[in-house]
């Protein structure tokens, strides 16, 4: 690395012979300021542009931890201002490419958007003290937002690219948590910045820029992602947000307690069957659609009247049905294990919501705070219940990464897709997932065996896929050797009492 440009601060230094600005230069170094004698060229239009596509230029070489030409910190306010305008301004384009014209400009969200700029001139105000700069507090300020405007524009792009099939797979490296990744990006480049500033001090100095960086600016921002201005109509929850009011908190409090303990008992000599179902995002009905579907079908159809549990997060049955966290899955699945025949009883557990290559089941109930569910977690839970024979469904994208993990000698394992494919049909105005139709919506009102269902749906899915176009979602299954004797004599039950 090379040594940093030293930098004079005695004032009234003779001022340099007039020089071009080169690229990368911040904008406002010396600005105001005569060079010999002569004045800098008056603000217009054309002058602006120029600083602000200096900036822009330094603001990707800072990014690329390269020398950026903000280190003299010499930025005035009008430069600190056009940035910030320009990031206002990038930030509405990318969003209302991806978004396209069908959105809504968010005015409530400008406040929000520009939440890191009190924090920047905070910071630049702390650290004036330490470089011994003039300019520092809008010098400093203007290097954070040039360094975030390129990273920013790279998110956009990489978004509108997970548009695309072949791209598919960048969506959920662009969300929440892998979001952090760029916001780590942002931070090394502004560290490497602070570290290359030159003056008195030495390495103590240095430090103290870092420290005061990272708490008055990293850390505060790493818990406030800001979002976008132009957004979708369809943004948020499809029925709304939920509001914790009196009415709703005390509905919660005792609606699993309620189902709990209505659940019958096994019968000694049968093989009855326990539904258990976990719809675990809010922001999209189609998952309260589906398992209230599914619920109603094996009440009606599997004989789980009495036998049936249902976890939902939605608005719309926030005083009807308990919410579904892991909490409440884990009760419920605990209280199942304590009534049914475990000998000969069985299990039926259909968990429908988003899915993510990490192998994660989203658990989503804004303003709710929630426990995602994993396979690893899923697994200790029925471990806990003791629940021997179950058949468990996973309805999501990238579901057959809970296969492996909860296999047993017990266990029936349904995934709507592999482990690194997405599954469909979860979108606004939906009532089924393309899995959950195929399954639940077709193939289990035609038969009580399980894995001929899966074989039928999984057969439907595949046209559907081919006739639109769609990367195959591959569902899976997977059975242990004890649980073929078990399902086969509940569903000779099953047959008889239809029968009769």
């Amino acid at each position: 690395m090379n040594e940093d440009r030293p930098t004079d601060t005695t004032p009234n230094r003779p001022a340099e012979p007039p020089a071009e600005t080169a690229p990368g230069t911040a904008s406002g170094e010396n600005e105001g300021v005569p060079r010999d004698g002569v004045p800098q060229e008056p603000v217009t239009v054309r002058n602006t542009l120029a600083r602000l596509w200096s900036d822009l230029y330094g603001g990707l070489r800072g990014a690329l931890l390269l020398r950026s030409g903000f280190e003299p910190l010499s930025s005035a306010p009008a430069g600190l201002v056009v940035l910030v305008a320009a990031d206002l301004v990038l930030n509405l384009l990318v969003s209302l490419l991806l978004v396209g014209g069908g959105g809504n400009f968010s005015f409530s969200s400008i406040p929000y958007f520009l939440f890191y700029l009190p924090l920047f001139l905070l910071f630049g105000a702390a650290a004036s003290g330490v470089v011994h700069r003039p300019k520092a507090i809008t010098g400093l300020a203007a290097a954070l937002v040039a360094f975030s405007i390129p990273i920013e524009v790279s998110h956009g792009i990489l978004e509108w690219l997970a548009q695309w099939r072949p791209f598919e797979w960048l969506s959920d490296y662009l969300a929440a948590p892998h979001y952090y990744r760029f916001f780590g990006w942002w931070v090394a480049a502004s560290l490497v910045f602070l570290l290359r500033l030159d003056g008195p001090g030495g390495l103590g100095r240095r430090l103290r820029l870092v420290l005061l960086f990272l708490l008055l600016v990293a850390a505060p921002l790493y818990y406030f992602q800001r979002g976008d201005l132009w957004v979708s109509k369809e943004g948020g929850n499809e029925s709304g947000e939920l509001s914790l009011t009196d009415e709703v908190l005390t509905a919660q409090n005792r609606l699993l307690e309620e189902q709990l303990r209505s659940l019958l008992h096994g019968r000694p000599g049968h093989s009855d069957l326990y539904f258990v179902g976990f719809a675990g995002d809010a922001s999209q009905d189609v998952f309260l659609k589906e398992l209230s579907a599914t619920r109603q079908l094996f009440d009606s159809r599997f004989g789980t009247a009495g036998r049936s549990v249902l976890l939902v997060n939605n608005p719309q049955s926030a005083t009807a049905l308990p919410f579904a966290t892991v909490g409440n899955l884990e009760r419920a699945l605990v209280r199942v294990g304590e009534v049914m025949n475990r000998d000969e009883d069985v299990l039926f557990l259909y968990l429908s919501s988003h899915g993510s290559r990490d192998q994660e089941l989203e658990v989503n109930n804004p303003p709710l705070e929630l426990k995602q569910v994993t396979p690893e977690l899923l697994r200790r839970m029925l471990q806990k219940a003791g629940i021997r024979y179950k058949v468990v469904v996973v309805s999501a994208c990238f579901s057959g990464g809970f296969i492996q993990p909860l296999q047993d000698d017990g266990s029936l394992l349904i995934t709507a897709a592999d482990a690194t494919h997405e599954s469909f049909g979860c979108g606004f105005g939906e009532n089924y997932t393309w899995f959950g139709e195929a399954f639940v919506g077709d193939a289990l009102r035609s038969t009580f065996s399980f894995t001929d269902a899966f074989e039928k749906s999984r057969d439907t899915i595949r046209k559907w896929e081919e006739e639109r176009g769609e990367t195959p979602s591959n569902p899976q299954i997977w059975a242990g050797k004890e649980i073929w004797p078990v399902l086969k004599r509940v569903q000779e039950e099953l047959a008889q009492r239809k029968g009769r």
